[in-house]
């Protein structure tokens, strides 16, 4: 090789260095900028409650790099981030929902954190009175064996000396020294430590949270988690003293490739699951009421045939659940969440996705469990 293309391929070599080092700086200057932003991001900014965008997964999702835990005993729940202005009257409720033209049967986890694990919105005390009425017509809506009072009792001290005072503090106050929280939007005193009688446990985190808590723990037989307890006032379909004591994947034996595709996934993340580890995912269907509580024909199991039944398109609704798992440092409990959303039928037209809903109605037939569109029939 000549002297002068050897002086070529140097100055080429130098010039590709240039390029890479230039590439490099420019990588680095941008992720600065991105950090800076974020961290110039109060906590409640970052919160999944405060975010306006539609997206779930856009919504949901937060920043994996947690501030410490605190001193208390519940420090290894993660930090509750307080909304110190919030004001749940001029609050709307989020927007989850999201239409994809394939169905694929996964577990479809995204991360989030603990502060995550209720919502309050303008629907609130409407919420908290048709959960009510809902118990008093359905009382085995709330139930506990006896196995699953600890974990009932550890996650209603939670939610009461933690969770609800810190996180939503215009609306629940604390007063330590009587040892009790006060609901400010129902009057409501509740005591720090659980009741003696476990139906009045039951019934208190109902009055005060719109969500339904499902409360497992490991199987007597050691193999998977049963539910033990709940506060379960919007169920879809059933009765939820039907799903008391069984296994998780024999109360999903009626949805099509679960037990092929999911059963043995969510047995071993139920099993590793740790304290401060917080999950979500969403599900959505089509309802033909706005009705909170349904107990009747919603799926079409294996042996039936669908009905004919009568509905006006313009009472109809979606359906969403916005459900989050976690887990209790005590009792080893897994708790799910789950936090139900009603959306006229016209919203999603006027937001523009009633194409997208069309196609994902049809797409419950594609993707890896054709069987889910006759299921959700």
């Amino acid at each position: 090789m000549t002297q002068t293309a050897i002086l070529t391929l140097g100055q080429d070599v130098a010039w590709i260095l240039l390029q890479v080092t230039g590439i490099a700086m420019i990588y680095l200057v941008l992720r600065k900028l991105v950090d800076e932003y974020r961290l110039s991001l109060s906590p409640s900014d970052r919160s999944c409650q405060d975010q306006t965008i539609s997206s779930p997964s856009d919504r949901l999702d937060v920043n994996e790099e947690k501030e410490p835990c605190g001193s208390s005993a519940w420090g290894s729940m993660g930090k509750v981030t307080p909304l110190h202005d919030f004001d749940y009257r001029v609050t709307e409720p989020l927007r989850i929902y999201k239409f994809k033209p394939e169905h694929f049967l996964t577990m479809g986890l995204q991360k989030t954190d603990i502060n995550c694990i209720t919502h309050i919105d303008s629907t609130y005390p409407k919420r908290i009175k048709a959960r009510q009425d809902i118990v008093r017509q359905y009382p085995g809506a709330l139930d506990s064996l006896d196995s699953g009072v600890g974990v009932l009792n550890e996650l209603y001290e939670f939610l009461m000396q933690e969770y609800l005072p810190h996180r939503y503090p215009t609306l629940f106050h604390l007063d330590s020294s009587a040892g009790a929280v006060e609901n400010q939007v129902t009057n409501e005193i509740l005591p720090l430590t659980t009741p003696a009688d476990r139906y009045e446990t039951l019934r208190k985190i109902n009055r005060n949270v719109d969500e339904d808590f499902l409360m497992m723990l490991p199987s007597p037989d050691g193999d998977g988690y049963s539910l033990q307890a709940f506060v379960w006032a919007y169920p879809v379909g059933f009765d939820p003293q039907s799903k008391m004591g069984i296994k998780l994947r024999d109360a999903h034996n009626p949805v099509p490739g679960y037990k092929e595709k999911l059963a043995p996934s969510m047995d071993r993340y139920f099993g590793r699951l740790q304290p401060g580890s917080v999950v979500c995912r969403v599900n959505w269907a089509l309802a033909t009421s706005d009705r909170l509580c349904e107990r009747g024909e919603y799926h079409l199991y294996p042996g039936q045939e669908p009905t004919e039944t009568a509905f006006d398109l313009e009472k109809c609704y979606v359906r969403c659940e916005l459900q989050t798992l976690f887990a209790l440092p005590k009792s080893g409990g897994r708790i799910l969440s789950v936090h139900l959303y009603l959306y006229p039928l016209q919203e999603i037209k006027d937001v523009g996705l009633g194409r997208e809903m069309a196609e994902a109605i049809d797409g419950l037939k594609k993707g890896n469990v054709p069987g889910f569109y006759r299921y959700k029939r």
